[in-house]
């Protein structure tokens, strides 16, 4: 049962953070750096560019708050069935942390993202506008990758958490 739990953490762990890291290392960067310039209208580029990141992101929050859930209740069949002698409350907190910027960035940064992208128009496609809409969504942008890159480190303390051997336990007592 030990084994079998941790397995199904380490699964979720991983599948949420390799996700960021592919996101972060290939989706967006192929998609600005090789799929934009397909397109003669930089425009046209830049939308096409920007739905494919941000119709994959929203996918990988899904996927995120999914696995984040899984976790927990994980950590807490984990802590019933005395799989583990590891305290719970680490992960559980940094879990949470990675469900809520997940859940913020998912609810609240896309959808007024999206919403200054229309309203910006063709001023998306120069990145150096000075358009108010094209500067708030740069600044969204920020945050956006700020928030991802904290729940990306969060993701690697967990697994850190993980990968630790488990206390040694001199008597029964001490476990619980």
């Amino acid at each position: 049962m030990r084994t079998f739990l941790r397995t199904l953490i380490l699964l979720a762990l991983v599948v949420w953070v390799g996700g960021l890291l592919f996101f972060g290392a290939v989706v967006a960067p192929v998609a600005f750096e090789s799929l934009m310039p397909m397109f003669p209208d930089p425009a046209v580029g830049i939308h096409v560019a920007g739905t494919l990141v941000r119709d994959s992101l929203t996918h990988l929050h899904h996927i995120g708050l999914f696995c984040g859930a899984a976790l927990l209740l994980l950590y807490v069949v984990e802590r019933i069935t005395r799989a583990t002698r590891r305290s719970i409350g680490p992960p559980m907190v940094l879990t949470v942390v990675m469900m809520g910027l997940t859940a913020y960035s998912q609810f609240s940064i896309i959808p007024r993202m999206e919403m200054l992208r229309l309203k910006a128009g063709a001023a998306m496609a120069d990145f150096g506008s000075t358009n108010p809409a094209r500067v708030d969504f740069n600044r969204l942008h920020n945050l956006s990758t700020s928030l991802e890159g904290i729940v990306l480190l969060c993701g690697v303390g967990l697994i850190v958490l993980y990968a630790r051997p488990e206390p040694i336990v001199d008597s029964p007592s001490q476990g619980l």
